[in-house]
């Protein structure tokens, strides 16, 4: 029986508590911004954050990371019936942990958490959680992935790339609107990284416009499908028709 050496094993744990280190100063920034902000800009108004954690919200990120696999399942379906599908790519080498906290640190601590934080956290509350602070979240996230690199290749493609910032910006503004919790947006987006990376390959998702036209699209049904399921269940059962 084959024994880890180690070395390599510290030099593991070394490596994931640098990774761990460097993304997670991405969120403590996001923090410090969002505090910076609430007392110079906001002037003592009240910004919630929406960070708050308990089993309901908790729930509701376990949930949007769910959605975020349904959505790439059901790309995938549409990238075969177009006969579109990419070639399988090679999983990461590596140990499976050192892998998981590369992944899971670079879509949550780098990238979902505090881009959420400040624009479906402090955005949308600074501005009233109403109906120019949701198009502001949106339009205003998903303008700043013009200058973001996800594998377009010229200016057409930058454009048909905003289609799925876009998509998954109106569903994260939605359940941070129904939940009342950042963490729900925090699912969406850091679920739809870390679903991609181990899931894009093996359903042969291809890069480009396709596949990410179809993604925002899907995205913004799931979004609309629960805002509509939130809203039907408001509705009084005496006031609906036919009772």
């Amino acid at each position: 029986m084959a024994h880890e050496n180690p070395d390599g094993v510290l030099e593991s744990i070394e490596v994931s508590a640098c990774v761990l280190l460097i993304h997670g100063s991405a969120t403590l920034l996001a923090l410090a911004l969002c505090g910076l902000l609430r007392r110079t800009l906001d002037r003592g108004r009240r910004v919630r954050l929406g960070l708050e954690i308990n089993r309901h919200v908790l729930l509701w990120l376990a949930g949007m990371v769910l959605a975020a696999l349904v959505v790439d399942l059901a790309a995938a379906g549409f990238v075969q019936v177009l006969g579109v599908a990419g070639g399988e790519q090679p999983a990461s080498t590596g140990p499976a942990w050192l892998v998981a906290v590369e992944s899971f640190s670079i879509a949550f601590l780098l990238q979902g958490i505090p881009e959420e934080i400040i624009w479906r956290g402090w955005l949308f509350s600074s501005l009233g959680e109403r109906r120019f602070a949701a198009v502001a979240s949106v339009l205003g996230f998903t303008a700043l992935h013009l200058f973001s690199q996800g594998g377009q290749q010229n200016l057409l493609e930058r454009i048909t790339y905003l289609a799925l910032p876009c998509g998954f910006a109106i569903t994260a503004l939605i359940v941070r609107f129904i939940s009342g919790s950042t963490w729900a947006a925090i699912g969406v987006h850091g679920g739809f990284h870390v679903v991609n990376y181990y899931v894009s390959g093996s359903l042969r998702l291809p890069g480009g416009s396709v596949t990410w036209i179809l993604q925002g699209l899907l995205w913004a049904a799931v979004g609309l499908l629960i805002l509509a399921v939130h809203r039907r269940r408001r509705i009084p059962a005496s006031s609906l028709p036919g009772t």
